[in-house]
C-alpha cells in the first residue's frame, strides 16, 4: 500500500512540474523586461502628471495629460544613468518646480510657468551658494563632500513665491561634519520674470 501511495505521489508531481516551468515561461518577472511606465506627481487640478523613465542610458521626464496619457512636452532628458527627477506643483497648478538630482551630490532645480496649453521654463536669477567658511573648520580636515549647492524647492507660498533650499555639507569620514543650509524665496512677477526677494543663511556643525 505505502509503495504504490510513493508511486502515485512521483507521478503526480512529474505531471506537475511541466505545468510549473510553463507558467513561469509564460509569466516573467517584471525585472526580467522592460519595467512599466507609470504616471506620477498629478497637479492639484488634476489635469497634468508626469511620466519617467529610467530604462537605459537615456533617462527623461515627460508632461502628460493626466487623463489621455498623452505626452504634452518632455521637460528633463539625460544621457545619464545617475539622473533623477522629481517635482513640485504650486496649489494652482499654474506652476511647478522640477529637480533633477545628478547623482551624488548635486542637485538642481528649474521652475515651469503655465502658458496656454504647455509650461515654459521661466529664467531663473543665480542662485547664491552655501559656503562653508573656513573658520568652521578649525584647521580640521573634512575630505569627503556629502553635498554640494544641494537644491530643493521646499514649498509654494500663498503669494505664488518659491522658498527654495540650498544645502553643502562636508564631512571628516569619522562622524563629524558640516553644514551650510541657505534658505532662498524667489518671486515671479505677472510677467513670469523670477526675483530673489530673500536669502538667509545658517550652519550647523557635528563635532568629531
Amino acid at each position: 500500500m505505502r509503495s504504490q501511495l510513493s508511486l502515485a505521489l512521483v507521478i503526480l508531481i512529474a505531471v506537475a512540474c511541466p505545468i510549473c516551468a510553463q507558467e513561469t515561461a509564460a509569466s516573467p518577472s517584471p525585472a526580467a523586461g522592460k519595467e512599466e511606465e507609470e504616471s506620477e506627481s498629478p497637479s492639484p487640478d488634476g489635469k497634468f502628471a508626469f511620466l519617467t523613465n529610467y530604462e537605459g542610458d537615456l533617462h527623461t521626464i515627460d508632461l502628460i495629460d493626466a487623463k489621455s496619457k498623452k505626452v504634452v512636452q518632455r521637460v528633463g532628458e539625460e544621457d545619464s544613468q545617475m539622473v533623477h527627477y522629481s517635482v513640485l506643483w504650486a496649489p494652482d497648478s499654474k506652476r511647478f518646480a522640477l529637480m533633477t538630482r545628478y547623482g551624488h551630490p548635486i542637485q538642481g532645480i528649474d521652475v515651469y510657468s503655465r502658458s496656454g496649453e504647455t509650461f515654459r521654463k521661466i529664467k531663473l536669477p543665480e542662485l547664491p551658494e552655501a559656503k562653508i567658511p573656513e573658520r568652521l573648520k578649525r584647521g580640521k580636515s573634512f575630505p569627503h563632500v556629502a553635498g554640494q549647492n544641494w537644491t530643493t524647492a521646499k514649498a509654494w507660498r500663498k503669494d505664488g513665491s518659491l522658498a527654495v533650499s540650498i544645502d553643502t555639507m562636508i564631512d571628516g569620514g569619522d562622524g563629524g561634519s558640516i553644514t551650510a543650509t541657505r534658505t532662498v524665496v524667489l518671486g515671479f512677477d505677472r510677467a513670469g520674470k523670477a526675483t530673489i526677494l530673500k536669502s538667509t543663511i545658517k550652519f550647523e556643525t557635528e563635532a568629531q
